[in-house]
């Protein structure tokens, strides 16, 4: 990991128990002006004395990071040089945001390993009621506290494993735009993983049972991952169809009872069936999407999805020729880097992870509406496309 810090400009990266009983003393090694954020959840992880000793903000347990939560930081740290951030992925997101349009460093205590954007440039910051991912910059330094990881809520450290395993068609995606469309890819992002998610496919059921040892390699594989999207100048590696499903659902159905990883637990298996049944296709035949603008605006009311529409629609003339002539050897490719949905299945059900729409309360109808429309709603090429401009 030592190299990865090196390239992604982080100070250090260390995993050891108690560390956030030193953190004062941790966090006065960069800076004598601190402004610590903290939320309602992972203030009992602190010695109540430090909030005498430095600035500090204690968000609500529920807190969104939104446009308003991220002025709200801003202003109070204001006076500060070094932004602290004790929490998990929403805590991570405001001060990352923060720090970065204040041009301020920022250093990050993680409480749970429950999604890879630890060790991303990025912040996902909610815009008129949905995600959006914004330009950011990385911690100075990640402190990860063991005893605090492994002891976390079990439904974050498996949110966590979903927002990992989603390899499998975030890379599918990658590839089919690679092999179709001529756009980047990388594989180094996935060969940096591929012994970690062996080891997790095979001891997934240790993270119930809290094991420190697993729960640390998971939460290993997920810096990783982030720094996978670093290496890849932006998510590709780790966040397509099944987040553009995802992030759909949240602008029609926002739902703040579930977790970041429930979602994406449920869009990958949408996904994977989706791609297995485009793969099993023998000679697939492209034509031009059917959907129209009025459908998408009036669906989502987003004015701006339409011109990723006329994108999209775009593709399907420059695909149509390459599906034809390739497609079996885009089988092949993109079939030996998949994960068989089934297992995932197995393992999301023995884990008692949501798998199904109806596991998060989504309306069925809806859900399978908004996955059939999500493809206009980001400037990226996945299975989501094919699926609207293939006939058989």
């Amino acid at each position: 990991m030592h190299y990865l810090q090196q390239q992604c400009y982080i100070k250090e990266i260390i995993i050891e128990p108690k560390l956030v009983n030193n953190i004062y003393e941790i966090s006065k090694q960069y800076s004598d002006n601190i402004f610590l954020v903290v939320d309602k959840n992972t203030l009992k992880f602190l010695n109540k004395k430090i909030l005498d000793k430095v600035s500090n903000i204690i968000l609500p347990a529920n807190v969104v990071a939104s446009l308003d939560i991220i002025e709200l930081v801003k202003n109070k740290a204001k006076s500060s040089d070094l932004i602290i951030a004790l929490g998990s992925g929403t805590i991570n997101d405001i001060c990352k945001y923060t720090s970065y349009i204040e041009q301020k460093e920022y250093i990050l205590f993680p409480t749970a390993a429950s999604m890879n954007g630890y060790t991303s440039a990025t912040a996902s910051i909610s815009v008129d009621g949905y995600k959006r991912s914004f330009t950011a910059h990385l911690a100075k330094a990640i402190y990860i506290d063991t005893d605090i990881l492994t002891n976390a809520p079990i439904r974050l450290t498996l949110s966590g494993f979903a927002d990992f395993i989603c390899r499998s068609t975030a890379q599918a995606d990658w590839l089919l735009s690679h092999l179709l469309l001529g756009t980047q890819y990388n594989e180094l992002p996935f060969i940096m993983v591929n012994e970690m998610e062996q080891i997790l496919l095979k001891e997934y059921q240790y993270l119930n049972k809290k094991s420190s040892e697993i729960v640390v390699l998971l939460m290993q594989a997920l810096l990783i991952s982030g720094f996978g999207m670093v290496i890849s100048d932006g998510s590709y590696s780790a966040s397509q169809g099944e987040h553009i499903i995802a992030h759909a659902m949240d602008i029609v159905n926002y739902n703040h009872c579930s977790l970041h990883g429930e979602k994406i637990a449920v869009t990958t298996m949408t996904m994977g069936n989706l791609q297995e049944k485009i793969l099993s296709i023998k000679n697939p035949i492209i034509q031009r999407s059917t959907i129209e603008e009025s459908e998408i605006i009036e669906y989502f009311g987003i004015n701006q999805f339409t011109k990723i529409l006329e994108q999209k629609k775009k593709y399907a003339a420059k695909c149509s020729k390459i599906v034809h002539e390739k497609w079996k050897n885009i089988f092949n490719i993109i079939q030996q880097n998949i994960l068989p949905t089934k297992h995932l299945e197995k393992i999301f059900s023995e884990l008692s992870m949501p798998y199904l729409p109806e596991h998060l309360g989504w309306n069925q109808k809806q859900y399978h509406t908004v996955a059939n429309l999500a493809f206009a709603t980001r400037d990226r090429f996945t299975f989501l496309d094919l699926a609207n401009c293939i006939i058989n």
